[in-house]
């Protein structure tokens, strides 16, 4: 199995911390977050990693992982750094975004979700935004409604009621050989035909949300399987995040959603 990590954006939203490097390579608790996905990673077995880079990838060290270029990181979005990948693609792959860091247990509940198409969805994520974004976390979240089989229904709506948002995606999901052709036949048709068009919740294909990708599959029958977590991780989306995260470890209140694999 290879993990593929999607890095290639420069994270607009973390102001100056990225104007001279992407957001991977932020230093938290004396290692980059691609070196904590890195070591997380392999910790859980897999030795073949993929890294997609865009925004200053020379800057990106990633000994022993194979570096691939999305050359229109900055007219793209995650669907067309992970289809970069394509090429390299066999019976399953791992996918994760490159902004987000989480605990070996995450990763291996996830490896062992045989499902064709499998999300790591946190139960405990309105706690967790509620504490990252104080009472206007609402605006932060998006909806994710689970079947009574924990299979996802709905994904992606923006600034959703609370009763739409029974857990919270995190940017890491496992596909095996039946997701990956059911993913490549949604992305060549779709692509073609919404490029510059209205996709979904997204202005167009080009800029295209992953969680459209995946509600555009369970709305044409496909079955994407929940992998339900309890905290474990943590996302690196704005400088604010950032910071916020240093203070709750200096104060030993880090472990509250992730604890080091160190």
């Amino acid at each position: 199995m290879k993990a593929i990590i999607l890095a290639a954006g420069k994270g607009t939203r973390m102001g100056d911390l990225t104007k001279e490097k992407p957001k991977c390579t932020l230093s938290f608790r004396g290692k980059t977050l691609i070196e904590r996905q890195i070591k997380t990673i392999k910790g859980a077995g897999i030795d073949d990693i993929i890294i997609v880079v865009g925004y200053m990838p020379d800057k990106i060290e990633c000994p022993g992982c194979i570096k691939i270029e999305n050359k229109d990181y900055d007219k793209t979005n995650m669907i067309e750094s992970l289809f970069c990948t394509r090429n390299h693609w066999d019976d399953g792959i791992i996918v994760s975004y490159g902004d987000i860091i989480y605990e070996v247990k995450v990763l291996k509940q996830l490896m062992d979700s045989n499902n064709a198409i499998n999300v790591v969805v946190d139960l405990n994520g309105a706690s967790y935004f509620k504490d990252r974004f104080g009472d206007d976390f609402l605006s932060e979240t998006e909806s994710l409604i689970m079947d009574k089989k924990r299979y996802i229904v709905d994904i992606g709506e923006s600034n959703p009621e609370i009763s739409r948002i029974q857990g919270q995606y995190i940017g890491l999901m496992k596909f095996n050989k039946e997701g990956l052709d059911t993913v490549s036949k949604v992305y060549d048709r779709d692509k073609k035909d919404y490029w510059n068009k209205p996709w979904l919740r997204s202005q167009n294909f080009q800029n295209g949300y992953m969680t459209d990708m995946l509600q555009r599959m369970i709305d044409l029958g496909n079955r994407v399987k929940a992998v339900c977590v309890t905290g474990g991780w943590l996302e690196f989306d704005t400088d604010k995040d950032y910071y916020k995260y240093l203070s709750w470890d200096e104060q030993k209140k880090l472990n509250k959603y992730y604890t080091p694999d160190e």
